[in-house]
């Protein structure tokens, strides 16, 4: 017997068996974000093979099996190609994917081997997977060719040797076939006739053929109906997704997409689910949204609802002022950069005047954007200003650069480490992602609002995997701990010299940080009552008691203990000072920055002066 393609015999049962694709994951196409082509892409392939017993020793059943499992595997690694690059696979969720696929056919050659037709004759199987290949040809287009790559016709039960290799029950099958009559089809018939079958409820009687071919693919198809929709269904959501993100018509786009819809919509009217269509001469296109409100504005109205307590994720929401708070205080200034970044890069614009194009031209400024940009309150250049300077800093200023060093005779290597170092620092991705987040939630309220059609931005902002990408290329430094460097930090004037002030907050807390680990705001928000004794020890709580401080998380609620350092340089004195002077808090005269709204802003620059003014502070 030939070998049939996927079809493989162990004992006399045959078996589905193939390997996994290997596919290639390529590097980010988005055609909205300018991302450049670092790599050819990365191939994965799950482990072993897809192995399933179809259960049957009959070649031509196992045939029509593995048409239909082929045709499921096909559409579902298909599925699975088209997301790889919007996702990050590895090998281990390949192997994932493929144990799930495994188990799924499985699961549909147990249906069909407990099936109604389970309990047919031999051979009155054997005709309906022949009247089922016949079809399949047809279906195919290859009348009269084989079906599968190396595939013989079946051997007949003269044929010696070679029937002695085929199984019992298809040497049965074929001489039941030969030696049966017409009358014996009409008693099968009868035989298996509803009111004779109570177990089989749907099958009609097979004594024709065709009938017979009807009824065992009719129940198969019914039965896993929504199994095989799944694929189309998975398929047409990414499709539409996708035409919306390249500004693409779904209709002309691609010309199987109307003719699929046409022809669900006739099934649909056919049963009666949709009335039948009448055919319009000219249909009127649907108004426009055209709100001209500048978005500014519009942007403007949006934070101020935030800062009352509203979310705006949904319908009839009820303001929460402690929400809104922590949005102003945390969040409000981020924000508004964000509006003003697109502002400054594509214009104070009608909202109905913000499309794909604004969208795309606002993402390849952001990426050019300096790390620098917004530092000083002092550089009055606008957005596109900044990063032209930068570009032409990146072109003209390396080059010169680069020569200079050539004529000084400095190798390549060090030439090539000057460069890398005098090139302009870009904005990182994280916060890329932070201002395309901002802008896409204001205008995704304009859209739920019903000031524009849709959201320009859906689509058009990083993904997962594209921030993982540029974070790889990315210049930056591993954070590390002072080390031996604290030592510098402790022998400079301030820790060496007699205090001017005895509640110097740059003298407190770096050591309150070293030896209680509390972070800066929670040094600066400490109040009087915090402190306490604890047979004999003195510890600090790190609290919120009346509402006027902020703990960063559920476990920053927490009770410290004061290190003997501290107590022995006088810090319970300063707080018997405060007690005594009637003040509530240990550090009363640090105030909140303006931008940020914090007590550590300004303390954090002004620490941050003093280590660089000392030669103290390194990268990192």
């Amino acid at each position: 017997m030939g070998r049939i393609a996927y079809l493989t015999k162990r004992g006399a049962v045959w078996w589905y068996r193939r390997r996994y694709p290997v596919i290639v994951i390529h590097p980010s196409q988005n055609n909205q974000i300018s991302v450049p082509c670092c790599d050819n892409g990365t191939s994965l392939q799950a482990r072993g093979h897809l192995a399933v017993s179809l259960r049957t020793r009959s070649k031509r059943e196992a045939r029509i099996l593995g048409a239909f499992i082929s045709a499921d595997f096909e559409r579902a690694w298909a599925m699975i190609e088209a997301v790889m690059n919007e996702h990050e696979f590895d090998t281990d969720m390949m192997d994932a994917i493929a144990m799930t696929m495994a188990k799924h056919f499985r699961s549909l050659i147990e249906k069909i081997a407990h099936g109604p037709a389970s309990s047919f004759p031999d051979g009155v199987k054997l005709r309906a997977y022949r009247i089922l290949e016949q079809d399949l040809r047809k279906a195919l287009g290859v009348e009269g060719k084989v079906i599968f790559a190396d595939a013989q016709p079946a051997p007949q039960v003269e044929d010696g040797p070679q029937a002695e290799a085929m199984c019992q029950a298809e040497r049965d099958a074929l001489a039941c076939e030969e030696d049966r009559g017409d009358d014996y089809w009409a008693k099968c018939g009868e035989l298996f006739d509803p009111e004779n079958e109570p177990e089989h409820p749907r099958l009609a009687h097979i004594g024709d053929g065709a009938r017979t071919n009807d009824d065992y693919y009719a129940d198969y198809v019914v039965a896993d109906f929504g199994l095989h929709t799944h694929a189309f269904r998975a398929t047409l959501s990414e499709y539409l997704a996708a035409c919306e993100r390249l500004n693409l018509d779904p209709s002309d786009a691609n010309a199987a997409f109307p003719l699929a819809l046409k022809e669900a919509m006739d099934a649909a009217q056919k049963i009666g689910m949709v009335p039948a269509l009448e055919p319009k001469s000219s249909p009127a296109p649907a108004p426009r949204k055209n709100s001209t409100q500048k978005f500014a504005d519009f942007a403007d109205k949006y934070l101020a609802l935030r800062c009352q307590g509203y979310t705006l994720a949904r319908e009839d929401e009820t303001a929460d002022a402690a929400t809104g708070r922590n949005f102003e205080r945390t969040s409000l200034r981020n924000w508004q950069s964000s509006v003003r970044l697109f502002v400054e890069i594509v214009g104070d614009l009608p909202l109905c005047d913000i499309g794909k194009e604004e969208i795309i031209e606002f993402n390849d400024w952001l990426q050019r954007l300096p790390k620098n940009f917004g530092k000083s309150s002092k550089d009055k250049r606008t957005a596109r200003q900044f990063i032209e300077d930068a570009d032409e800093h990146d072109t003209i200023g390396i080059n010169e650069l680069i020569e200079k060093l050539r004529r000084e005779g400095k190798p390549p290597g060090e030439i090539e480490e000057a460069a890398a170092a005098a090139r302009v620092v870009r904005l990182s991705a994280t916060t890329m992602k932070r201002h395309q987040q901002a802008l896409h939630a204001i205008l995704a309220y304009a859209h739920e609002s019903g000031a524009i059609d849709g959201n320009p931005f859906k689509g058009r902002t990083l993904t997962t995997s594209e921030i993982k990408r540029r974070k790889r290329s990315e210049r930056r430094v591993e954070r590390v701990g002072w080390g031996e460097d604290i030592y510098a930090l402790l022998g400079s004037e301030i820790f060496q010299n007699e205090l001017a002030e005895q509640d110097e907050p740059l003298f407190w807390c770096p050591l309150i940080a070293m030896y209680a680990g509390l972070r800066l705001e929670e040094i600066l928000q400490l109040r009087v009552n915090d402190f306490y004794s604890d047979a004999g020890i003195m510890a600090v709580r790190v609290q919120n008691e009346i509402g006027s401080q902020e703990v960063k998380s559920d476990n920053g609620f927490r009770s410290v203990p004061l290190h003997r350092a501290l107590t022995d340089i006088g810090l319970p004195e300063l707080v018997t000072l405060r007690r005594q002077q009637g003040l509530s808090r240990l550090f009363p005269h640090i105030e909140r920055s303006k931008s940020k709204g914090t007590l550590s802003a300004i303390m954090s620059k002004r620490f941050g002066y003093y280590t660089e003014s000392r030669g103290i502070k390194k990268p990192g």
